[in-house]
């Protein structure tokens, strides 16, 4: 079974989410991010609001509390930003560009960019789906991210979500 759709650069900002998110090291990161961000938001308010320790204690307790509200916003959209960039570098624009997955007994097949990839079945740890795709999470390859839009119907994404699940439960 072979399908086919089309993909930007928003797209692919948002499979880079996905699986960072997924991922329990990057999660880490980011806490560790929030942490030291709250940390020395803390420091400065303790060490430029005059009066008692009381007051500095309370106005530390304020700065941090304020950066982790602010925190996850600011540095979100700043990864986004810098996400895109790469991604247009990377592909020469915007999009749209066009990608074909085939299932086969064999691999999950790949076509875009004039570059054809084969992610064997035994490589599929997990295939989700969700309210806007399909996704096939693999072994040291990321993932694969196959948009509703390549579907007519939810019969026809039923139908290759199952398959998908056939031959890579032959697979492992």
């Amino acid at each position: 079974m072979k399908v086919q759709f089309d993909f930007t650069v928003d797209d692919l900002v948002d499979g880079a989410e996905r699986a960072v998110s997924r991922s329990p090291v990057a999660r880490s990161w980011r806490w560790q991010g929030l942490l030291a961000s709250c940390v020395l938001s803390a420091a400065v308010a303790y060490m430029v609001v005059p009066g008692s320790d009381a007051r500095r204690l309370f106005a530390a307790a304020i700065g941090a509390l304020i950066c982790a509200a602010i925190y996850p916003f600011s540095v979100g959209r700043s990864r986004k930003r810098r996400l895109e960039k790469y991604f247009r570098e990377q592909f020469g624009g915007d999009g749209p560009y066009t990608c074909e997955v085939e299932l086969t007994p064999a691999a999950l097949v790949t076509v875009q960019a004039g570059t054809r990839s084969e992610r064997a079945w035994s490589t599929i740890t997990a295939i989700q789906v969700t309210d806007n795709s399909v996704d096939f999470l693999t072994k040291g390859a990321g993932s694969l991210i196959v948009r509703n839009r390549a579907f007519g119907s939810a019969e026809q994404r039923d139908a290759f979500v199952n398959l998908a699940r056939g031959y890579a439960q032959k697979g492992s």
